[in-house]
């Protein structure tokens, strides 16, 4: 006891209590130097920002628990001992406006300056969408089986299908083209989207014969190539992709599947593809349809709640009008 009475008089120890029990917390030598340098109100308010830890605390708090000291006292403190660089101001995400105060050797939490998805204090959008595209695109690649690689195959084959041979005497062996029906009017605006061969030929591996990705491996690819820059990927963790996967999995992107060893891997649904940088995935002019979604009903996200006579009712659906409007 002697030894630590001796530590804590030198600022080197100070001390704390947990579990309603005295324990010591170590402080690093040239902040105890400074430390002794402090008057009596200036170490107050250095211990009630010692006490936030890495979650930082702001002005306006602290003058609240520096009672006894006045409140210009505490800004000139907090002023002082930035300069001095005993504390440091970060910007919080939560509280950008606010300057959230933290010894200068600590490392702000997760909750102050957000995760690898936050740019300078601010959402980077670009990025976490990219992210996302690049996980789809990466499990996709392992997520089916052959025949899914010869989907073009079947582009070209469709493609030939609009040219036929006539059959009678006259012009046997000329080619020309089909008959124009309805589906040939020129003038009228496309609404259906076309049919991707690629959504019919994705094959599922027999069971206990694939191994799908995981997390960490979703993760070691990312971080190991080069669409991201070295910096983002260096400070991506494997808890923040594994968010990321469980966002694709709530989307109905991604489906979660148990490995053989007993490890969850994941695999993409069927007929979701990769999208450019910048696409959107809810683009409804790109995904594939049938005549169904070609009505309003089909893609209705509160078609569960539309009824005669309630809030949402076909009288007055407005997407009516507009989906039989010409042109």
């Amino acid at each position: 006891m002697p030894l630590i009475a001796h530590l804590s008089k030198e600022n080197l120890f100070r001390t704390v209590k947990q579990q309603g029990r005295l324990a010591w917390n170590a402080r690093p030598q040239d902040a105890a130097r400074q430390i002794t340098a402090l008057d009596r109100d200036e170490k107050a308010v250095y211990v009630i920002v010692e006490e936030a830890h890495d979650r930082g605390i702001w002005v306006k708090e602290i003058k609240k628990k520096a009672t006894g000291v006045a409140q210009q006292t505490v800004q000139k403190a907090v002023n002082k001992m930035e300069k001095a660089n005993l504390i440091k101001s970060v910007k919080s995400v939560r509280h950008p406006t606010q300057k959230t105060y933290m010894l200068s050797h600590l490392v702000p939490s997760e909750d102050v300056i957000g995760n690898s998805f936050f740019d300078a204090g601010d959402l980077d959008e670009s990025f976490r969408d990219e992210l996302l595209n690049l996980i789809v695109f990466h499990v996709r690649q392992t997520s089916w089986g052959d025949r899914d690689k010869d989907a073009k195959k079947g582009k070209r084959k469709e493609k030939q299908a609009v040219i036929s041979v006539e059959d009678d005497g006259d012009a046997a062996g000329k080619k020309r083209k089909r008959t124009a029906d309805i589906e040939d009017a020129g003038n009228l605006k496309r609404r259906s989207v076309k049919l991707d061969p690629e959504a019919f030929s994705q094959t599922i591996y027999r069971a206990g014969t694939h191994t799908y990705p995981t997390a960490e491996e979703i993760h070691n690819f990312l971080v190991t190539s080069n669409a991201i820059k070295p910096t983002k990927a260096a400070s991506l963790t494997v808890h923040e992709i594994q968010g990321c996967i469980d966002v694709l999995c709530w989307d109905e992107k991604l489906e979660k599947i148990m490995n053989g060893e007993g490890t969850w891997g994941y695999r993409t649904v069927r007929g979701v593809t990769f999208k450019p940088p910048g696409a959107n995935y809810d683009d409804y002019e790109e995904v594939v349809g049938t005549g169904l979604t070609q009505a309003p009903c089909g893609r209705c996200p509160v078609l569960d709640l539309c009824h005669e006579g309630g809030p949402v009712n076909p009288q007055d659906c407005i997407y009516f009008e507009q989906w039989l409007r010409p042109g």
